[in-house]
């Protein structure tokens, strides 16, 4: 009875262990499919091939696609170890800190540097988006961060909204900052990196109401009358310098 008893659980530890095995193997096989698939984007494949992939992750392609269970679930694994290598790109410097100026100039810096170091992957996700609910609900989550970055960022020019007002200057900040904002500029109207941050810089001080100028206010939602700068509160002017 001993013997068999120790025939089982011998048979039992090497099934066990088997099984790790596989299972580290794969998640090995899995991290090394979806590191290759963001190194190769990067490099300029919009999108990469699944030859491409499984070359430079150095597995089979049938291995590629025992890997994942679907398209999907290989852009979802993709798409954690994206915010995962890139996190600190995503955040703002000292959030809701200093003067509206120094705020400014940080979460244009925030953003552009995010755009400038990631474009490739920011391209092909909007171009996946239509065709996979996982990258369609991926960019609704970031743009929904984002808004909730906007709102605490520029809290104490917030608070001094209605809640009709902040919702829709919070609109037009995430739009005017956004990925689909620097790629046209730059791309359709021919705007360097630094002119593109030197306008949304100023655009941004025109959009926001300061503290100390009580004559600063989005369009009202009630009655459509626009309020402007009083007289003595002059706006700040457009730099117009060659970079």
């Amino acid at each position: 009875m001993q013997a068999h008893d120790d025939t089982t659980t011998t048979t039992t530890t090497a099934t066990t262990t088997a099984t790790d095995g596989r299972r580290a193997r794969r998640g090995r096989g899995r991290l090394a499919v979806c590191e290759a698939m963001i190194d190769l984007v990067f490099e300029g494949h919009l999108p990469p091939t699944t030859d491409q992939i499984a070359e430079r992750a150095g597995v089979s392609v049938a291995s590629l696609f025992r890997y994942f269970d679907t398209l999907d679930d290989l852009r979802s694994h993709t798409t954690d170890l994206y915010f995962d290598r890139f996190s600190n790109l995503f955040e703002i410097a000292e959030i809701g800190e200093g003067t509206l100026d120094q705020r400014l100039e940080r979460f244009v810096d925030a953003r552009a540097t995010l755009y400038e170091t990631t474009e490739p992957m920011c391209r092909l996700v909007r171009i996946r988006a239509h065709e996979s609910p996982v990258v369609s609900n991926m960019i609704d989550l970031v743009v929904a961060s984002r808004a909730d970055q906007i709102r605490e960022h520029f809290a104490p020019e917030f608070e001094r909204l209605t809640p009709a007002v902040s919702d829709d200057l919070n609109a037009v900040i995430s739009a005017l900052t956004s990925f689909e904002s620097w790629d046209q500029m730059c791309r359709q109207h021919a705007r360097t990196h630094r002119q593109v941050r030197r306008a949304w810089v100023d655009a941004l001080s025109r959009l926001l109401p300061t503290m100390t100028d009580g004559a600063r206010h989005m369009p009202s939602s009630t009655h459509g009358a626009r309020h402007m700068p009083s007289s003595d509160a002059a706006p700040r002017p457009l730099t117009g310098e060659p970079t």
